[in-house]
């Protein structure tokens, strides 16, 4: 089985459209996402940490993101909103924020895994329906529902890990 990039839909090997959306599927282009075994993906079943101090991350923040393990601050600026994934040349979207470079196959990352937007005045982070899952503060995120973003969250996309943070 392959699965649709745009509608995510699962389709027999050899498809040549989509049914759902009408996509031209093409095979060679399309390596598919690692699937993590489940004590991989870390899923935790805690509710996303409530913060008392640092207020929700704003449009007037200067905020970066930062894959855990690495010194390099990605600075979110200029955009409404941000795709995470990972990069394959064929790709008919790219992601804004290309996580290739931190091992993202590996890892269990999707071509478009996740989304961050802001929504009025806060940075909300959404799963866009990948294969190993979005996780908050580790808490899977329900597909395609935006929860909001504050200081020193962390994001798991599959197994790899991203920090969403104010910059001085």
């Amino acid at each position: 089985m392959i699965t649709c990039q745009r509608c995510k839909a699962s389709l027999f090997l050899g498809t040549l459209f989509c049914p759902e959306c009408g996509l031209m599927v093409d095979e060679d282009a399309a390596s598919p996402t690692v699937s993590l075994p489940v004590d991989e993906a870390e899923e935790i079943t805690t509710k996303p940490r409530q913060t008392q101090g640092p207020a929700l991350l704003t449009r007037q923040d200067s905020i970066a993101v930062r894959v855990m393990g690495s010194t390099v601050a990605i600075p979110l600026r200029g955009q409404q909103d941000y795709i995470l994934g990972r990069a394959e040349p064929t790709q008919a979207i790219l992601p804004d924020i290309d996580l290739n470079r931190y091992g993202a196959h590996e890892k269990g990352v999707s071509r478009l895994h996740a989304h961050l937007r802001y929504e009025g005045n806060s940075l909300m982070v959404v799963d866009l329906g990948s294969a190993n899952g979005t996780f908050l503060n580790g808490t899977r995120l329900t597909p395609e529902r935006p929860m909001p973003l504050s200081e020193n969250d962390t994001i798991s996309l599959g197994s790899l890990k991203v920090q969403v943070f104010r910059k001085d």
